[in-house]
Order: structure tokens, then C-alpha cells, then sequence
């Protein structure tokens, strides 16, 4: 008898197929196999890659054991600085979230990155930071009047370990802090992480979202703005109409956090929150022209006197693009925000321009308002109010004047295409029609 021998695989097959650069976070071919095999060719297959969305937990029944799975590391979600890579040293400095658990198998995580990309590292290479968050200031000498002032936390520099830090003042001024002096306020979603992450792992859907806001709408207003605060999206702020109607044409009002409006003593709210649909190519742009706010300013004063009882007078609108403070971190969580932003409000108005039909924000404005939440929507045509459209007596409505309107389908309107992706998640999440769909809807005419 003799023994057949085993035929060595040769090197550069196994080198090609297996051990690539550690650092560069490629695919790793054995990603699926149980924990005994994986664990037996690592010295191999050290460089587990995941160019693709991390599945963070679909492996789960699939043989691997509990402590092969997963071991300490950093935290899933938890924001992380690249550092100390050897032969990837072009991703050191930059930022990322971690996506999932370190598998014990390859000590390694997967770590979404700002562009979209995933890469699949080893945790000591991995630093967490505060980036991405919304931060106070404290604790400054030489600028002490920066103190307590609101910033978003970008990139931390690793040889002055110091952040970029941008201020809420309008023009994102930036300055240069130590960690020492920034403290966490909070962190929300982001649409590239909700995005990217697998559907069981998202922080909620928008289906789900809104059956849970329909729960709490006749529950106090506090009620109604902890859900937001549950779901990981920052509370809205709102632009008073008596102020929007006094301001001068170039000058806008500061707007009103949402915890701040005027409530009844059964904590219910004591005034009328109009949100706006204007012409834009992402839900929450970085400003709002002054034209749309003159335009709104001067509807306020008309659409004051309308309504049943004094409850209806104080009027406030939720306008895109100042609906938060000016950090492109809350407008980027606002624009998750965007659905459950319009059902706190009692109606939509919509402030009709050239343009404004064709655009997908538009369109989901409507077709959420209208369909979804079953709110009154409102057209403001370019010359404001018309007279002779005041609503019969004792009507809760702002208008009588019936007008059917066709909203296009929201996959053909205009976007951004970053913006277009969300959109489409959205509608395809919430709306009976879903994306590729409009409907015929209707509208009262101001």
C-alpha cells in the first residue's frame, strides 16, 4: 500500500487568492465559512475585506459560534480615526463608523467610511473620536466668549490632536480645539450610515416611524418630541410668523426650538405649525431664500385672522433649510427627519414657484402630507393670498377652495443624487405607491 500525498497549492495562487496587503480591507473569501475553517487558514487570510455593505449579523446561523463571532472592541455606531496603517497609509486621518462587531476569527471590524466604502480593520488601528457630533465648547482661555456655543466636530488632526470644529453661527466658522475642550451634546443619524447599513440593522424604517408618531399625536407635545429624541434624529425648530410678517425683506427671524413653542396646561400644543414645501433639490438645504420668506411673511398676516378660535392666531412655520440649527450634521439628520417633521405640523403649504412641481422634494412633500399623514395641503401662488378663498365660518380649514393637483411620480422630479437615494428609501418605506408612482391629489388654494 502507499499513501497518495497531498498536492501543495502553489504560493502564488495562495497569495493571489488569499493573503493580500493587511491594511487595505479587501474581500475576504472565507467570510462565510464556519469559525473552525476560518480560524485555521487566518495566518492565510489576514486581511478580511469588505468593499461592499458589512452584513453585520447574517452570519449568525450559519455555524459560527458566539465567541468566535464577536470579541471586545470598539463599539457598533461608534465614530472612529483611522491611524497607524503601514500599507494603507492613505486612509490614515480619515473617518469612519464602525458597522459591526470585531469577529474573533480575524480581529477585525468593519468600518464604514465617509465616501460610502467599507473597509474591514483591526481595532487597534482605530481611534475613536467625536467627529460627525454635535458638540459645546468649554473651558476656552483665550476665546472664552466661545464657551458654551454649539459646533459640529469634524476631523481630528493627529499631530496637533486637535479638532476641526465648525460654529453654529451661519458661516460655519472654523476653530482648531483640544478634546478637552469640547463636550458631546449628541449624535444623530446620518443618511450614508442609515444607508449603508442592512435593513435588520437600521435604527428604524419610516413605516414604522410614523404608525409610532400617529400613536403619540394626541398625547402631549413633549410626548411627541421624544420619539425623535428615541429614533436618533435631532427636534426641529420653527420660524414664528408674527415675527416672519414684521422682519424687514433681507433680515430673517431667529427661529424657535421646538421645546419652546407656546403649549396649553395639558401640555398640548396652543398654536398652528404650518410646514412649507418650497423648491429644492434635497430636503433640508443649507439656507432658504429671502424671495420665500417675504412671500410666507406675507401670507402670515392673511392666514393669522383665518381659523376657529384664538388657538389658531399663532401661527409657525417649519421651512426647509433653517428647520435646525446651521450645522450640516442636524440638516443632514433633518433630512432623515423630514417625514416626522411634517407630521408634527397640522398642514403643508406649499410655496408654488417655476420650478417647483418637477422636483422629487416637492412631490414627497405632497404626496406624505397628503396621502400618508392625511393633513390639508395648502397652494401659495407667486402673488400670495387671494382674496375672496376665506374659509365659511367656523371651518378649521386656512381655505374652502377646492383644487385637484397631479403629483408627478417622485422618481421622475429632480434631486441631488445623494438626496435621491434617501427619497427613494423613503417613499419606497412609507408610500402606498411607493417611488415610481404619483397620484392625484387634493388641494386648497390660499
Amino acid at each position: 500500500a502507499f499513501m497518495r500525498q497531498k498536492k501543495a497549492a502553489p504560493k502564488k495562487a495562495a497569495s493571489a487568492r488569499g493573503r493580500l496587503d493587511d491594511d487595505e480591507g479587501l474581500w475576504d473569501p472565507l467570510a462565510g465559512l464556519g469559525a473552525r475553517k476560518k480560524r485555521k487558514a487566518a495566518p492565510g487570510l489576514d486581511a478580511a475585506t469588505g468593499p461592499s455593505v458589512p452584513s453585520v449579523a447574517s452570519t449568525a446561523g450559519q455555524g459560527r459560534t458566539k465567541a468566535a463571532s464577536s470579541t471586545s472592541g470598539p463599539p457598533e455606531g461608534q465614530a472612529v480615526c483611522l491611524f497607524g496603517l503601514q500599507k494603507a497609509p492613505q486612509l490614515n486621518g480619515k473617518l469612519g463608523t464602525v458597522a459591526g462587531p470585531v469577529d474573533a476569527a480575524t480581529g477585525r471590524c468593519p468600518v464604514l467610511l465617509a465616501d460610502g466604502t467599507v473597509k474591514s480593520l483591526r481595532s487597534e488601528n482605530l481611534r475613536p473620536v467625536l467627529s460627525g457630533a454635535v458638540v459645546r465648547l468649554k473651558g476656552l482661555q483665550s476665546a472664552a466668549e466661545l464657551n458654551g456655543q454649539l459646533a459640529e466636530c469634524g476631523e481630528l488632526d493627529l499631530t496637533t490632536e486637535r479638532y476641526n470644529v465648525y460654529l453654529a453661527d451661519g458661516n460655519a466658522t472654523l476653530k482648531k480645539v483640544k478634546g478637552d475642550n469640547i463636550e458631546l451634546v449628541a449624535r444623530y443619524v446620518s443618511p450614508v450610515r442609515y444607508l449603508a447599513a442592512q435593513p435588520d440593522k437600521r435604527p428604524f424604517t419610516w413605516a414604522e416611524a410614523v404608525k409610532r408618531g400617529a400613536a403619540r399625536e394626541r398625547q402631549s407635545w413633549s410626548s411627541q418630541l421624544a420619539l425623535l429624541s428615541e429614533l436618533g434624529l435631532p427636534p426641529p425648530r420653527f420660524l414664528e410668523g408674527a415675527a416672519l410678517a414684521k422682519a424687514k425683506s433681507t433680515a430673517i427671524p431667529q427661529t424657535v426650538a421646538a421645546d419652546a413653542l407656546p403649549v396649553k396646561e395639558d401640555g398640548r400644543l396652543h398654536c398652528r405649525l404650518l410646514a412649507v414645501s418650497t423648491e429644492r433639490d434635497s430636503n433640508c438645504p443649507a439656507a432658504a431664500l429671502p424671495e420665500e420668506l417675504q412671500r410666507l411673511g406675507l401670507a402670515a398676516e392673511v392666514l393669522a385672522k383665518r381659523g376657529n378660535g384664538d388657538e389658531q392666531a399663532q401661527i409657525y412655520f417649519l421651512v426647509p433649510g433653517i428647520c435646525t440649527e446651521a450645522l450640516p450634521c442636524l440638516r443632514a439628520a433633518a433630512s432623515c427627519a423630514w417625514p416626522l417633521y411634517l407630521q408634527l405640523c397640522q398642514a403643508l403649504v406649499c410655496l408654488q414657484t417655476e420650478h417647483w412641481a418637477a422636483k422629487a422634494c416637492s412631490r414627497v412633500d405632497q404626496l406624505f402630507a397628503g396621502q400618508l399623514l392625511n393633513k390639508p395641503v395648502y397652494l401659495l401662488g407667486p402673488k400670495g393670498v387671494a382674496s375672496g378663498v376665506a374659509p365659511s365660518e367656523g371651518s378649521w380649514l386656512l381655505s374652502d377652495k377646492e383644487e385637484l393637483v397631479v403629483v408627478g411620480a417622485p422618481s421622475d422630479g429632480q434631486a441631488l443624487p445623494a438626496e435621491r437615494r434617501l427619497l427613494e428609501r423613503m417613499s419606497c418605506d412609507a408610500l402606498e405607491a411607493g417611488w415610481t408612482k404619483g397620484s392625484k391629489l387634493k388641494c386648497y388654494r390660499l
